[in-house]
């Protein structure tokens, strides 16, 4: 099953906590430098889920979250634009860390922010878990919607697969979807679509597994 969403409109970054910088207008971002070319990237850093239905229910169990597997084109840093299976990168902008690594940083942060689950952290913080969330991230890219002119959606795709400890039963298994339109490829631009998307991914995963795991636990 995939839960998705509509695409949003994204015009300028709806969060504090992004650090970027914004290319020429008109520019594909692809290869493209920032004023005084030569310098270094900016580093961005995205932001979690911070909103969840007071419905959810609180658990007194312990989540491991997996670092997301992805294909080579999307463990990286770079900030990817093209398709699946054509992947290139934003010039003059990348993520604090691989994305992979990021998103299961911001996904642990969002089970805190959601003050509904007892412990939750990854593998180098050493707890014991109850249960442990395998991820694959599927999509977390640009993707040009006309090659022309600097139109784009950026799609953020997580599959996700909740299992029980200690006999590693797999409870369940979905997929969470969302997108957002840029109707201008600045990197200002870009960052904020994904932030938006993402943040709605995050959102839908967690509402997920906190009701799966009560519902099994």
């Amino acid at each position: 099953m995939i839960t998705s969403r509509m695409p949003k409109r994204c015009w300028m970054p709806r969060r504090l906590f992004i650090w970027s910088a914004t290319c020429l207008s008109g520019l594909t971002l692809i290869g493209c430098q920032l004023p005084g070319g030569g310098k270094a990237p900016r580093r961005i850093a995205l932001t979690p889920a911070e909103s969840f239905p007071p419905s959810l229910p609180s658990v007194a169990w312990a989540l491991q979250i997996n670092e997301p597997t992805a294909t080579l084109s999307l463990n990286t840093a770079r900030i990817a634009i093209g398709t699946r299976n054509d992947i290139k990168y934003v010039a003059g902008g990348e993520w604090a860390s691989r994305a992979p690594e990021m998103v299961m940083e911001l996904l642990a942060n969002s089970f805190r922010n959601s003050n509904k689950i007892l412990t939750v952290g990854d593998r180098r913080a050493r707890i014991r878990p109850d249960f442990v969330l395998e991820l694959r991230l599927t999509q977390f890219h640009i993707e040009k919607t006309a090659q022309e002119a600097a139109i784009g959606t950026v799609r953020v795709q997580l599959d996700v697969s909740l299992v029980k400890r200690p006999r590693r039963d797999a409870l369940a298994s979905t997929s969470f979807e969302s997108s957002s339109e840029v109707e201008s490829l600045t990197l200002d631009n870009i960052v904020a679509a994904f932030d938006e998307s993402l943040v709605d991914v995050m959102e839908q995963v967690v509402e997920w597994t906190l009701v799966t795991g009560a519902n099994a636990a």
